[in-house]
């Protein structure tokens, strides 16, 4: 009788200052209405069809939505070598193959075809843009600065002798009160490097993923070199990509399964030696669609060959394919392209005498090749398939409100898929009361309103309410008299 009495202390009031809180307050819930009605049922099909498609088909097999990718890392060693006849530069009668001078427009000539200026230079017939200058022969040891990933080609070096002004100093190294000059500095040469674009440049390489604990080098992978647009091309640009692509027998459009083709874009194979992949300095030149022979910049007044540029070579390592997934092997494409309008100069210097006081200093103007890591190495991933299968059943949910949308505001019978779709209870206030009656006096309710009388407990209950049952003030059973009854009843 307690437990009674705590019902009605927790009973809700039916209204509050007007207002029915039991319409206020209502729940909200999903119910499952079937609607016969093949419009909707095939709208609903095909969506769902598609988007199994697309997230089966295009995101998990296209777009390999089952593996993990990793950023790949990578370290280089990179070699410059002089152009041989075929042979290695540290063996014994090893021949070297460089272009005649008389070839190469670039270095002065010493015939009436060329004047010399007073600063070095000489004024061409036969090259009229650009200043010339006297040309050596150098090695790819002296040619090139190394540095951690990247590598700087002498194309034109610019020598200086200086030599310490005693004078700045009163007991060397204590310096003197004052100094106007601290080095005397006397101009030695000024020469290009002769037939540059003939220099090898050798790429050796590894790859590495942290995370997915890939790894493996150079000699263990297969690479291509990419000759294409970079976003910046001119004519000229793409003149050099095309004639370099045309000049490559082994040119295909693509990296896999591709056909020969005669312009950019276009995939070359890598010359090798010792399973290490090398190039032609002037091969990679083309490949970003430079020639040394162009101005450096718009206004410059010196050629490229004088100024120097920045290219920077990106390595996009790969171990998966779309369509295909993983790859055994890992392939990379290297990817040259330029820095616009850039120049770059490195300088040296070498003391000429154990004391110091006399100083070799170069100022090497050259091409600064930057290696780059990128790409990522993928590995099957359980987490991400079950990621990207959680992500992409929203859609298919998607699915359902989009065709409820369509079925309440857009078809012909709209009003009557909204009617079918939300339905709104009775109301539960007096259920209580009907709960407490016996089966046999539920069917004689149902009886008397001409409803069903079959089905369980439960169903007949709800068909009363959703007739709109209210209970009534008989002498044997009445909800007032019910109340009245729970209300006076002692406690056990």
């Amino acid at each position: 009788m307690a437990s009674c009495r705590w019902c009605r202390c927790c009973r809700i009031p039916d209204t509050c200052c007007g207002v029915d809180l039991h319409n206020l307050f209502a729940y909200s819930t999903t119910k499952y209405i079937v609607i016969r009605d093949a419009r909707l049922g095939l709208l609903h099909y095909t969506l769902m069809f598609f988007i199994v498609v697309y997230i089966l088909v295009y995101q998990l097999i296209g777009n390999l939505g089952y593996l993990k990718f990793n950023d790949a890392q990578n370290t280089v060693r990179l070699t410059l070598q002089e152009p041989t006849a075929g042979c290695n530069p540290n063996d014994t009668g090893c021949k070297d193959s460089f272009a005649p001078l008389s070839h190469l427009p670039y270095c002065c000539a010493q015939n009436s075809s060329c004047k010399t200026n007073d600063d070095g230079s000489c004024s061409c017939d036969y090259r009229p843009a650009f200043k010339d200058y006297n040309c050596t022969w150098m090695s790819g040891t002296s040619a090139a600065a190394i540095r951690e990933s990247s590598i700087v080609v002498s194309t034109f070096t610019h020598e200086y002798t200086m030599t310490l002004n005693t004078s700045c100093f009163t007991s060397y190294p204590a310096a003197a009160e004052s100094c106007d000059e601290l080095y005397i500095v006397q101009e030695k040469a000024q020469v290009f490097t002769a037939d540059v674009e003939s220099f090898t440049l050798l790429i050796d390489h590894s790859v590495t993923s942290p995370k997915s604990g890939l790894a493996t080098t150079s000699r263990d992978m297969k690479g291509l070199l990419f000759v294409g647009p970079n976003g910046n091309d001119g004519s000229e640009a793409t003149a050099l990509k095309d004639g370099l692509c045309s000049s490559a027998a082994d040119a295909v459009d693509a990296p896999r399964n591709g056909r020969t083709t005669n312009k950019a874009p276009c995939y070359l194979k890598p010359n090798s030696a010792g399973g290490l992949d090398f190039f032609a300095v002037g091969t990679l030149l083309q490949a970003t669609g430079v020639s040394l022979e162009s101005e450096s910049y718009p206004g410059s007044g010196h050629s490229t060959r004088y100024e120097g540029i920045t290219i920077n070579l990106n390595i996009d390592y790969s171990n998966s394919v779309p369509w295909h997934g993983l790859q055994e092997n890992i392939s990379y494409l290297y990817k040259p392209s330029v820095i616009p309008r850039s120049t770059f100069k490195t300088t040296e210097a070498s003391p000429l005498s154990p004391d110091g006081l006399h100083v070799l200093k170069k100022s090497l103007h050259g091409l600064l090749f930057e290696v780059r890591a990128g790409g990522q190495l993928a590995t099957f991933d359980f987490t991400q398939l079950l990621l990207q299968l959680t992500t992409s059943l929203t859609l298919l949910a998607l699915a359902t409100v989009g065709v409820n949308i369509m079925a309440q505001y857009v078809l012909r019978y709209r009003h009557y898929y909204s009617e079918a779709l939300y339905d709104r209870t009775a109301d539960f206030d007096n259920i209580s009361f009907l709960e407490r009656q016996s089966d046999e006096q539920l069917r004689q309710e149902l009886r008397d309103r001409n409803l069903p009388a079959s089905g369980p407990r439960e169903r007949m209950i709800l068909r009363l309410m959703e007739y709109g049952y209210r209970p009534t003030a008989t002498p044997s059973l009445s909800f007032r008299s019910e109340r009245a009854a729970l209300a006076s009843a002692p406690d056990p």
